[in-house]
């Protein structure tokens, strides 16, 4: 009878192999059985669910139990535990609430042991088991680690891969004659912009300088004059005088519309590339209040790349446009490096070009695995993305933000995740700053208050948004 207790009648299970009885004698194991309870679960039945406080104790006699835990929302199998072994080891050292769902995969057979029969064991006994559940924790911490080193030389491996390909392909592109017979179609950024585009990035130039060069585009006058004159800015008189005009912008908003013209200038005046430019000015306002939040010397860098990191969508537009028929096949091209390519072209800084051609490196690699030449900048053309979607309301898990956390690190903002950096910092600086931006930007900002509320995303503090507070 004693020997039944032991075994099951049908032979296949002998409770003194479990891993969490080990080491104890046979008068040991049958006082155990004793005081536990045999239970039989079915195929997707629940022993337990995270959250759950108890202090009850599983010894798996037949079958096999899935481990399940909720990270970010969605369900992650942690472990398939079998025969032999044994569950509950927070639960029998102290009364913790349970982290993980254990569920039944298969038929299972369980020895149950509550807290109440656990407690009448003797000393010896919850002592020996106590052990063989931190034997059990380390074999199964070490199976962990192996598994996270192997995972990550795979990583490391993929990684690779992954650089030599765009290394490759970027020497194709630069050596295609395709590709540069569709840049040599492209027009050219008008000189009068981009004298002007250098020289607002100078910590030298003078308001003289920048209204001479500003004369010398008739067209870029207008542009200026229009926007100081517009209903937004309310001038009781209407300003005819450009270097008036500048003085009262500032060189940040004239620097801005001054790339927005000139890249403007080189593009069809057509819903998508608005939409598309819009972003782009979107995306260079959160750059440049990215690249201030965390005392980056060269804002207006960070601006600039901003406003011109999708030029290559706007080509690849372009020729959809021109060949319709090879939508599929230009679809496939890489905006990135094209976009690089063509600015290069345009004899623009190669810090800004670089930064084009690998902006989406932080998708794929930690910030030690981006090249210091262009890291900085890629980092906060990341960050800038990643903002502009979440003020769209689009929600974490469609956007690419596997190391969304150690770009923030990297830049060593005052927080060290997103969202409070997100919530606390770059939207209550954005919106106090909105009046200096292109109307489309206000307009898209304006129009996130409702999105982001939707998102669950919520300020900390009120943000003043034209007499409107969140």
């Amino acid at each position: 009878m004693e020997k039944d207790m032991i075994s099951d009648n049908d032979g296949k299970s002998d409770i003194s192999q479990n891993k969490l009885l080990q080491g104890l004698k046979e008068n040991e194991i049958l006082e155990v059985c004793a005081l536990g309870k045999n239970k039989f679960y079915n195929p997707g039945d629940t022993l337990f669910k995270e959250g759950d406080s108890d202090q009850t104790v599983y010894l798996i006699l037949h079958g096999a139990i899935k481990l399940i835990q909720n990270l970010n929302d969605k369900e992650k199998d942690i472990a398939v535990l079998q025969k032999d072994d044994g569950l509950g080891d927070t639960a029998f050292i102290k009364n913790s609430k349970r982290i993980v769902t254990a569920v039944a995969l298969k038929s299972s057979h369980v020895m149950v042991i509550d807290k109440l029969s656990k407690d009448m064991l003797s000393p010896g006994i919850q002592l020996r088991m106590y052990n063989n559940f931190n034997q059990l924790a380390s074999e199964r911490i070490g199976g962990h680690i192996h598994r996270d080193t192997k995972l990550i030389d795979q990583i490391q491996y993929l990684g690779s891969r992954i650089r030599k390909f765009i290394h490759t392909n970027s020497e194709e592109y630069k050596n295609s004659e395709l590709i540069r017979d569709i840049l040599e179609n492209i027009q050219s950024l008008p000189v009068y912009s981009s004298n002007l585009i250098l020289l607002l990035q100078s910590d030298k130039a003078s308001a003289s300088e920048v209204v001479e060069q500003a004369k010398l585009d008739p067209s870029l006058v207008g542009v200026i004059l229009k926007t100081i004159n517009s209903a937004y800015y309310g001038l009781r008189c209407k300003i005819s005088d450009v270097q008036h005009a500048i003085t009262y912008l500032g060189f940040n908003q004239v620097y801005q519309l001054v790339v927005d013209h000139g890249v403007k200038s080189t593009m069809p005046d057509t819903p998508e590339f608005q939409e598309l430019q819009c972003h782009s000015n979107v995306v260079s306002f959160f750059s440049f209040e990215l690249a201030r939040l965390c005392n980056k010397k060269a804002p207006l860098m960070h601006g600039t790349i901003g406003l011109l990191h999708d030029i290559g969508k706007s080509v690849i537009l372009l020729l959809k446009k021109q060949h319709q028929k090879l939508a599929i096949l230009i679809d496939l091209l890489d905006h990135a490096r094209i976009g690089s390519l063509l600015l290069e072209k345009w004899n623009v800084p190669a810090t800004v070009y670089k930064s084009v051609e690998y902006q989406c490196f932080p998708e794929f690699f930690q910030p030690s695995e981006v090249s210091e030449e262009f890291r900085e900048y890629a980092a906060v053309l990341y960050l800038s993305h990643i903002c502009y979607e979440y003020a769209r309301g689009n929600e974490k898990k469609e956007l690419p933000v596997a190391f969304l956390d150690e770009y923030v690190a990297y830049l060593n903002f005052p927080e060290k995740s997103f969202m409070p950096l997100f919530k606390n910092h770059i939207m209550p600086s954005v919106y106090k700053k909105m009046s200096a931006c292109p109307e489309n930007v206000r307009k898209f900002l304006i129009e996130s208050k409702t999105k982001i509320l939707e998102a669950e995303f919520t300020l900390d503090k009120e943000v003043d948004i034209g007499g409107k507070f969140f």
